[in-house]
């Protein structure tokens, strides 16, 4: 193959040197080709391997980057004829080895190993393992916790610990105490950080206004408030020139601006004329009337008015509810606090440093920190070796440079040589997605504004061709971000340095793609047929099975991709198809629509880790092995194929002994039941739970004598688990699952940590907190489509890219915490005021919300960016949405202008990719022309992709070969039958036509229910959990095939009275508690104004709302579970709809067989804290005041089934057990727990 021919901007970024070089690369642009184009010129040139430092991130760039030098080097060799030439590169390759290419911890390593007697540090020290300092984190800070609780003679420790923790537990304070040492870590000096976050709560001269935080706050308002002042004297101008019409409006709109301009003016003054000036400020109302100029004023204003009113409200009401003698007050307190925490967080780093010395081991971050004590120490030795490396390093070469922090910055900057410059930076800032890291890409920000300024010496070289991607690909990245970027909702400006410029010119020209946008619309899902047949369960379903129906076409239309390791067209396979998503939350859900559909896919996301089936009942075995006492992972090994029991198998052993632990009914099942030794089920149940219990009692004998990992493969060798996991599909997969399951407990006994019932409550810890357990190896060469998150394919391409789930919502900030941190504004909190009972916000908190909002949203745009631009040939972007016409509106309107830039107003409230997305193709002409009646403007231009906008619902998809494919699935016998087949064999058409099924009454009864419909065959919690009750499915089955009521309520035109009945109340009573903003103090006012509100937009009947009890309502909210309602509104979950499998034949004895019944349900409320979740239902039942006890009674009998199918439903979604059950009497206002 010819050499590779290099671009102008390549060779300048291989070539230039003798000062700081940043190389901005946008994706797809070739860094790595020069990053070691630039290696190897510079040895050509004379310079030793050995005199470069190049630091990667991760080892595998290293290795690489490593490589790829020593194959051009090799090649070098072979080529050139001169023998000084040829000893030099081999002296070269013999260097490569010992040369400094490697990850900046390695590099760190280097440095300590060979200075370590200038900080006194034992050099015979290990690397810990990051799951092993988090251990041991935990564990000093326990220690430590203990030791500041006996020693607290102020009390300011234990107030320090109820103000970060709640009234049940401590654990605030420690993942704020954990939380804090790895921001502080992630600076050159910790301790001036930690300094710097308590000076912003002190107040010189007890006036707020010499605070230097209020003064960089001030000035952030300052330049808000004077955009609403434009704005707003934006639409007074325009009144003015309305006329007469507009007159009012147009003197009222001077008032708002002089008032607006009197508090910008007092900005200066006092804080005290400031917050009066604020409270004072009214804005008027729109102006009333139905001419013409009113109307057109009011359709142009209202969104901009109605915006920039919020945005100043939000200012009023975050900044400027306190007086200053208040504010003075607050920060005092909260600096007391402050200084308090620090201390503490000081202890515990001291604690934490000398543990890990005394086990002579440190962590990542210890390798920084000491490399940089040693690099920066004032000592004589200390500067001479800072010297010997300055003087050693020809460059430094810095790979991903936005994902640097400020302590490695440092350490890099101190090796390097700074007159002149020597290190050569390459990145993109627009690839910056590892915040969670302490990845600071305003470094990054910072040198590409400085070194564009072409009068200072340092240089900036702009890399934009994207040799990767087809045009069409290119095209529709630059058109979204021309639109949604920049400083203001970015970070950085997407200019024309910024935007991809097509390289990729290889791709034949018949090659031609467009880039689609599918969108799934529930709005025109049938709901009853969605009960009846559920083949589209709800519009996360539907979008599945769009995306899986789009694939199966591209595949029908027989595809082709153009093969660039092959350079010619070829068809279209699985593995050139990836499906990438922000969160891996629903991947069970994806390969289970995947498999229904015969699509083989590949899940890349480490954090399934933990859900993988062979993962999963492994550490359940091991749970039990310890503790057998565990009802729930001692079912899920006695129902997997280790012991391999049915579920009437596990019920039978349940009847025998109805309570106490499940563990405890298989020992009464073998030692105590009288069973019938002719009766085979029982007998063989017998010789499982046998066999069972020995081999529990043999791993646990072996647990206790033998090491973790010995323990681990003795079950995979005994049980045979590991050979048979191999033979499932995805079979090599799983079995490497479970050898990285091994190597963990490996690693894990290699520390200083021992024993199963530890390893255990690690690894529930860790899943606990979504950390993965290990970095299992993924199979490669799989014939399969690719599922990974956005994160997980950086750095990686694909044919075809399906960037899916584009409407899940962000995850947006906490607010409601009790801390945010931010590493350059500090720390914001939240102080307790315990004699009052108030909970107070700081400025401080609010403003850094804000801060780490603007800077979420940014990197949001920019693992957007990556997301697009790893596909190669094709982008298809899908997301699901409740209403495609609303959606549609709302994009229209915001981008109803004719500048590129998209209104930062529009572009700062957007919640998901989607919005981003569909506001940028609402202006693409062929987006425009099909759907016209959403008036948006064209935009102009030559480089605007084809883009076509699919909006796709539930009767779309059912009409689709693939749907009908599968819902012929379900009956095999039939699917081949056709009328045009030759059928000879008559006796065979006879046995099909007569054929009378073995299980009639399944047939005559649905596969879905709902509660409701079969909550009288529950009697009590064990009859429902295990046997059901013993109801004749004859006399319940109707001709509906539905377990439904006797008889159904006629319609209110039938009926001569129109007066509500009960049900309709209840109903609306329910409806009223569901819509209640709990975020504001329930009172009978706020009741009817929600009731009012809900009669205007008909949603109740008048007559039914003037029948609603209000008082029942304010009874509720004064009660304990009202009050922990409205006091932890974040926990609270309502109106919850379910859907849960149930054996059909456990509650229709005449049902036969296997088969299930989906049961579907509403839960009324559920609460769910750090300790408990707690089930709520709530009943309008009327209970007659004479005989309330016996009444209540009743009720429970009624609603017991009910309520603990809700409960079995919640823990099987929350994955925890539901503590308490309550039935709250809205008739009598009693709340009643249900046992």
């Amino acid at each position: 193959m010819a050499d590779r021919e290099y671009t102008l901007s390549q060779k300048q970024a291989i070539n230039s040197s003798g000062h700081n070089i940043l190389v901005s690369a946008s994706a797809g642009s070739g860094k790595t080709s020069v990053l070691v184009e630039r290696v190897i010129q510079k040895i050509i040139n004379g310079e030793d391997v050995d005199r470069l430092l190049v630091v990667t991130f991760t080892e595998a760039a290293a290795s690489e980057m490593k490589e790829r030098i020593r194959a051009a080097i090799v090649k070098k060799i072979n080529e050139v004829s001169d023998i000084e030439l040829q000893n030099h590169f081999s002296m070269q390759l013999n260097k490569l080895n010992n040369a400094n290419i490697s990850t900046l911890h390695a590099f760190c390593m280097s440095i300590i190993r060979n200075y370590y007697y200038i900080i006194d540090l034992d050099p015979t020290f290990r690397i810990m393992d990051p799951t092993e300092s988090e251990l041991l984190k935990e564990s000093v800070w326990a220690d430590l916790r203990e030791e500041l609780y006996e020693r607290d003679e102020d009390g300011k420790f234990a107030l320090l610990t109820r103000n970060f923790s709640s009234d049940r537990s401590d654990e605030g304070l420690q993942d704020l105490i954990l939380e804090l040492f790895e921001f502080s870590n992630a600076n050159p000096d910790p301790q001036a950080w930690l300094q710097q976050i308590a000076k912003n709560y002190e107040v010189p001269s007890d006036n707020v206004m010499d605070m230097e935080f209020i003064q960089q706050l001030l000035t952030e308002v300052k330049t808000k408030l004077m955009r609403i002042y434009r704005k707003d004297l934006d639409l007074t101008e325009q009144a003015i020139n309305g006329g007469e019409p507009l007159k009012n409006a147009a003197e009222k709109f001077q008032n708002e601006v002089d008032d607006l301009k009197t508090i910008i003016d007092s900005l200066d003054g006092s804080w005290d004329d400031l917050q009066q000036a604020v409270s004072k400020m009214k804005f008027a109302q729109l102006p009333r009337g139905k001419k013409e100029e009113v109307q057109e004023f009011n359709a142009y204003a209202k969104s901009i008015r109605n915006d920039f009113k919020d945005e100043f409200n939000t200012i009023a009401d975050k900044y400027f509810k306190l007086s200053s003698e208040q504010m003075v007050a607050v920060f005092k307190d909260a600096h007391d606090l402050m200084m308090k925490l620090i201390e503490v967080q000081n202890q515990f780093a001291e604690h934490f440093l000398q543990e890990k010395l005394t086990r002579r081991s440190l962590d990542f971050s210890d390798l920084e920190h000491f490399a940089l004590q040693i690099v920066l120490d004032d000592s004589e030795e200390g500067q001479a070796i800072r010297r010997d490396f300055q003087q050693k390093f020809n460059e430094v070469i810095v790979d991903e440079y936005q994902d640097i922090n400020p302590l490695q910055e440092t350490i890099l900057t101190s090796v390097a040589s700074s007159d002149p410059g020597n290190m050569f930076m390459v990145g993109d800032v627009k690839q910056s997605i590892y915040a969670f890291r302490m990845a600071d890409p305003s470094l990054f920000i910072s040198k590409n504004n400085q070194f564009k300024d072409e009068e200072q010496a340092d240089e900036r070289i702009i890399l934009a061709e994207n040799f990767r991607s087809m045009r069409n690909v290119d095209d529709f990245t630059n058109l979204i971000f021309n639109q949604v970027m920049d400083t203001e909702v970015g970070e950085i400006e997407y200019d024309d340095d910024a935007q991809l410029q097509f390289g990729a010119k290889y791709y034949p020209d018949e090659v031609q793609n467009n880039t689609e946008v599918m969108i799934y619309d529930d709005s025109q899902t049938d709901i009853n047929d969605k009960e009846a047949t559920p083949i589209i369960s709800n519009k996360n379903d539907g979008q599945l099975q769009m995306i899986a129906q789009r694939i199966q076409k591209l595949f029908a239309d027989h595809t082709q991709i153009y093969d660039k390791k092959e350079q010619k067209m070829r068809d279209l396979e699985y593995s050139d198809i990836a499906l990438l998503h922000s969160t891996g939350s629903n991947n069970l859900e994806i390969v289970d629509t995947f498999k229904k559909y015969g699509i083989p896919i590949q899940v890349n996301n480490a954090q399934d880790y933990f859900q993988t089936t062979e993962v999963s009942i492994m550490m359940a075995l091991l749970k039990i092995i310890d503790n057998p006492y565990q009802d729930i992972p001692l079912a899920a090994v006695l129902r997997s194929p280790m012991v391999g029991l049915k579920e009437n198998e596990l019920a039978f052993l349940r009847i025998g002994k109805k309570n106490g632990h499940y563990f405890e009914a298989l020992l009464y099942f073998l030692n105590e039941a009288k069973l019938d030794s002719n009766n085979e089920f029982q007998m063989q149940l017998k010789t499982k739970i046998t066999h069972f219990l020995e081999q529990l009692d043999h791993f646990s004998k072996l647990a206790r004598q033998s090491t973790l990992v010995d323990l681990l493969w003795a079950i995979y060798d005994e049980t045979g688990y590991l050979d048979y996991v191999g033979g499932m599909p995805d079979g090599p997969q799983r079995q490497n699952n479970l050898h990285a399951l091994y190597d963990r407990a490996k690693g894990y006994e290699e520390s200083s940590f021992k024993g199963l019932f530890q390893f255990v409550g690690f690894v529930e810890k860790m899943r606990d907190k979504n950390k993965d357990l290990a970095e299992n190896p993924v199979v490669t060469d799989v014939k399969a489509v690719k599922l990974m998150t956005i994160h997980g394919s950086k750095g990686l391409e694909f044919p075809i890219v399906f960037l899916i789930d584009a409407e899940h919502g962000f995850n947006t900030m906490d607010e409601k915490g009790r801390y945010v941190l931010d590493r350059d504004a500090g720390m914001g909190i939240t102080l307790k005021d315990f004699i009052h009972r108030l909970e107070i916000d700081t400025v401080q908190k609010n403003w850094i919300i804000s801060i780490k909002k603007q800077k979420a949203l940014a990197e949001k745009l920019r693992v957007l960016y990556v997301a697009l631009t790893r596909a190669e040939q094709k982008l298809i972007i899908t997301g699901a949405v409740n209403s495609a016409d609303d959606t549609l509106n709302k994009w229209a309107e915001a981008v109803n202008t004719d500048k590129m830039l998209i209104p930062a107003e529009a572009r700062s409230k957007v919640s998901n990719f989607l919005d981003w997305i569909g506001m940028a193709i609402m202006r693409v002409p062929s987006v425009v022309e099909k759907y016209a009646d959403y008036n948006t403007r064209k935009l102009q231009g030559t480089l605007i992709p084809d883009v076509e906008l699919k909006i796709i619902n539930s009767s779309e998809l059912m009409d689709q070969q693939g749907l009908t494919a599968l819902k012929s699935a379900q009956i095999p016998e039939l699917q081949q039958l056709n009328a045009s087949d030759d059928i000879a064999d008559v006796d065979k058409l006879k046995q099909i036509m007569n054929f009378k099924y073995h299980d009639e009454a399944a047939t005559t009864t649905t596969a879905y229910q709902s509660v409701s419909e079969i909550k009288r065959v529950f009697d009590d919690p064990d009859k429902f959990e295990l046997n059901f009750s013993e109801v004749d499915a004859d006399q319940h089955i109707k001709p509906q095939n539905r377990f439904v009521t006797e008889s159904l309520m006629a319609p209110r035109f039938m009926n001569e009275a129109t007066k509500p009945k009960a049900a309709e109340i209840g109903t609306a009573t329910h409806l009223i508690l569901q819509q209640l903003d709990l975020n504001q103090p329930i009172n009978e006012t706020i009741i009817k104004d929600k009731i009012g509100e809900l009669v205007m937009n008909r949603v109740l009947d008048e007559q039914v709302a003037n029948r609603i009890r209000i008082s029942t309502i304010l009874d509720f909210f004064d009660s304990d579970l009202g009050q922990l309602m409205i006091n932890h509104p974040e926990n609270v979950h309502r109106e919850e709809a379910f859907s849960l499998l149930l054996p059909a034949k456990g509650l229709f004895p005449k049902v036969k067989g296997d088969d299930d019944v989906l049961i579907h349900g509403i839960i009324d409320a559920y609460f769910e804290m750090e300790d408990q979740v707690i089930l709520l239902d709530y009943k309008t039942d009327f209970v007659l005041p004479g005989s309330v006890e016996q009444g209540i009674e009743k009720v429970i009998n009624r609603y017991q089934g009910q309520v603990n199918l809700y409960a079995q439903a919640l823990e099987s979604i929350l994955k925890r057990p539901v503590n308490e059950k309550y039935l709250y009497l809205l008739s009598i206002g009693r709340l009643v727990e249900i046992q």
